[in-house]
């Protein structure tokens, strides 16, 4: 790998409770107590579920507050082994696994000002945001978009917050004049404004298409996704695997990850987003399609390592050091 490993920290789950409907809320402090190492608002961790299971979940309180770091995990149906283990098995007075946090969704210091959309259980980056921002004096409002009421994570805490009055509570269930209307949300902005977006990648291709259309400078247009991109319907490519001489299909449905662990290769996997650069793998020939957040612009021209949870061949072949 090609990047430096991240220091893991034991950790007490000091608190845990269900606050919203398939979401738990982990509280964690330090095993041996003291203070976590500082984090910025939207930061996330890595959380060690067992040996082979690592997931990253965004650190959803003040980040003033370094005793403690709250999690906030949502139960997914189609769960591989984290967010269904973590309700059924993490319990309080556990000790479990966590790297130092790590940041890709950081709040930009000349914003003047800012809109907050959080579409479900995107609200935990965003409500560390909104602590931040409030603590710099920022003007900023904050919308929250949810199916219903019942899978609302933390709008009591919300509603008794110094930004109480910035927040907009939005329900697929309630009438149509609450629901979210980007347009109206992103009128008053000009090109120097900055919207965040923490949600499903549809409801997030939804606002920030309406952002564009409002004249926000792309720049200043920032996402974080909690799920991959879907791959059906990509072209196929062929994977050669140098240490076993292997040539593996990739089809249109699956991702060099899936495709290798169908091989009986068991590759290193985290995040399976792009984002955490658990499973970079070194690039022999071939050109990637590159799809990660992790790598700079530079090491993707580089062309030297490939993210094969969720990046692709531009060629019709690539041949990777595994």
């Amino acid at each position: 790998m090609s990047f430096e490993k991240n220091r893991q920290i034991h950790a007490l789950i000091r608190r845990i409770e269900i606050v919203a409907e398939d979401i738990v809320c982990v509280e964690l402090s330090p095993a041996n107590g003291g203070r976590f190492p500082p984090f910025s608002a939207g930061s996330h961790v890595d959380v060690f579920i067992d040996e082979r299971t690592i997931r990253q979940y965004s650190i959803s309180n003040d980040p003033s507050d370094c005793s403690y770091y709250r999690l906030a995990i949502q139960k997914e149906p189609q769960s591989r082994g984290g967010s269904k283990a973590i309700h059924e098995s993490f319990r309080a007075g556990d000790i479990i696994r966590i790297g130092e946090p790590r940041n890709h969704f950081c709040l930009a210091e000349d914003d003047v000002k800012v809109v907050l959309v959080a579409g479900g259980i995107g609200v935990t980056p965003i409500l560390s945001m909104a602590y931040r921002l409030t603590a710099k004096g920022t003007d900023f409002a904050f919308h929250l978009c949810v199916r219903s009421r019942e899978r609302a994570a933390f709008v009591d805490e919300i509603s008794t917050s110094p930004f109480a009055a910035r927040f907009e509570l939005h329900l697929d269930d309630g009438g149509p004049q609450q629901r979210f209307n980007p347009d109206n949300a992103f009128a008053d902005l000009t090109q120097t404004s900055a919207v965040y977006v923490c949600g499903p990648r549809g409801f997030m291709e939804f606002v920030t298409g309406a952002a564009r259309r409002s004249g926000i400078r792309p720049e200043r247009i920032h996402t974080e996704s909690f799920v991959s991109a879907a791959v059906d319907g990509e072209e196929e490519f062929e994977v050669v695997t140098a240490r076993t001489g292997k040539v593996l299909l990739v089809r249109h449905n699956k991702s060099i990850a899936e495709t290798l662990e169908e091989a009986g290769i068991c590759p290193i996997l985290s995040c399976e987003q792009g984002i955490c650069g658990t499973c970079l793998t070194k690039v022999i020939s071939g050109e990637v399609d590159h799809r990660d957040t992790f790598q700079t612009n530079a090491e993707k021209i580089g062309n030297s390592m490939i993210a094969i949870c969720c990046s692709r061949a531009r060629s019709k072949q690539l041949v990777l050091d595994i």
